[in-house]
């Protein structure tokens, strides 16, 4: 099932590894900017927890497709692209929108 990470050296399993916490703490700030927004009703807070999933949490998982799943590459990149795409603008988005 994971065929593609025995041919992986030390060096790039541990910046795989490294990439999943980066990936866990992106996701507890997004976790965190929900609870603002489920605490305190501003719309921008919820952008902001979705474009923080969106950019962290949906390449996140389709890095663990791309080791699981046979070919399908091109596919995956387009799919990370534009996920981190949307989360950054959805990010953006919650930072200028006036949240009154």
């Amino acid at each position: 099932m994971f065929e593609r990470l025995r041919w992986l050296s030390t060096l790039d399993l541990a910046l795989l590894l490294t990439d999943y916490v980066t990936i866990a703490l992106g996701l507890a700030i997004g976790y965190i900017a929900y609870r603002g927004y489920r605490n305190n009703r501003h719309t921008p807070m919820l952008f902001v927890a979705v474009g923080f999933v969106l950019l962290m949490g949906v390449p996140g998982v389709l890095g663990v497709l791309y080791f699981a799943l046979p070919g399908g590459q091109t596919v995956l990149a387009v799919l990370t692209q534009a996920s981190e795409v949307a989360g950054m603008c959805s990010i953006l988005y919650g930072l200028w929108v006036d949240p009154e």
